[in-house]
């Protein structure tokens, strides 16, 4: 064998051994992550299944254009899987953007309570002019900056005084809208707010559940979601639920509260739409949501910029079902 047949079989030996292992890395990965309901860290492994299947196809390729199919095989076997668990953001129903019902945008955006940023984003809201906003992470200092240069809405709910931040909640007047107990003792974790769409009630819930950085709290975030699900199951009516869930559509606690609470997925259909955290490319992941019932029909679904927040807005038009 010569100097150059030999540099050649050690470089391909390298490649075929770190996309290998790099692909063995992302299909335990895949493995942890379907068995989330088990254990709190196993589920943060379901965050990141895109990633999963963009590591592992190409490892497949580099695998099979390199003559070694048995390899080949079971990495494209284990990306096919991850395909599947991320197919619904491409193949659902998604937005119908000629639905004829009355129209409502609804904007939740986690806009991080020491963010400095907090006139740009006042004068954005303003500019997109949503019909009921929730500000998660808010403050007084979020609430007079919303003032000052924020949309013209009314402001429905504020940041309890005493409390570094919460959900600041506005609306417009003509929805008629107002807060009403969701059961829930921390209100900034659910507050409930309920208005008028095509004549009808509607209820949205803004839900922001703790982030799962611990056990502790993975189980407080599955408790919030689980008592917001069978909340949702009472309500009459049309339902919008809207927040920084702190979970993607992957994880056990997501997927427990959707079936629960019976309610379509807005991500499903719209393509891949990641919201944390911001800045990050192709690791950000989505865990910002918006969820509703029947007699709602999505009209679009999109993300905005950050303006230095960690998460990006969701901004979601929904109408009413003719």
């Amino acid at each position: 064998m010569t100097g150059t047949a030999r540099s050649r079989s050690t470089f391909t030996t390298l490649v075929l051994g770190a996309t290998g292992a790099a692909g063995a890395v992302a299909a335990l990965a895949t493995l942890g992550g379907l068995s989330g309901g088990l254990w709190w860290p196993l589920d943060l492994l379901s965050s990141f299944h895109p990633q999963y299947l963009v590591v592992l196809a190409a490892a497949a390729l580099v695998h099979l254009a390199l003559r070694s199919p048995a390899s080949g095989v079971w990495l494209l076997a284990a990306a096919l899987i991850n395909a599947a668990i991320v197919a619904p953001l491409f193949l659902g129903s998604g937005a119908d953007p000629d639905a004829a019902g009355e129209r409502l945008t609804v904007v939740s955006f986690n806009v991080g309570v020491s963010n400095p940023a907090r006139d740009d984003i006042a004068r954005y809201l303003a500019a997109e002019e949503p019909g009921l906003l929730f500000v998660i992470e808010s403050s007084f200092e979020w609430e007079d900056a919303l003032e000052r240069q924020g949309p013209p809405l009314a402001t429905l709910a504020i940041v309890p005084r005493g409390r570094v931040s919460g959900i600041t909640v506005m609306a417009d007047p003509s929805l008629g809208a107002r807060v009403i107990p969701a059961g829930f003792a921390d209100p900034g974790e659910a507050i409930a707010v309920e208005a008028t769409l095509g004549g009808e009630r509607l209820t949205v819930l803004g839900l922001h559940p703790p982030s799962p950085t611990n056990g502790e709290r993975a189980a407080r975030r599955d408790e919030v979601m689980a008592a917001a699900a069978e909340w949702v199951r009472g309500v009459e009516g049309p339902v919008l639920v809207i927040g920084d869930l702190n979970a993607t559509p992957w994880s056990s606690a997501y997927r427990s509260f959707r079936w629960t609470a019976m309610l379509a997925d807005t991500s499903h259909g719209s393509g891949f739409q990641p919201s944390w955290p911001a800045g990050w490319g192709p690791a950000m992941i989505p865990i910002d949501h918006a969820l509703h019932s029947g007699g709602l029909v999505l009209v679009e679904r999109r993300t905005g910029p950050s303006f230095g927040s960690a998460h990006r807005p969701l901004l979601v038009t929904v109408a009413a079902a003719g």
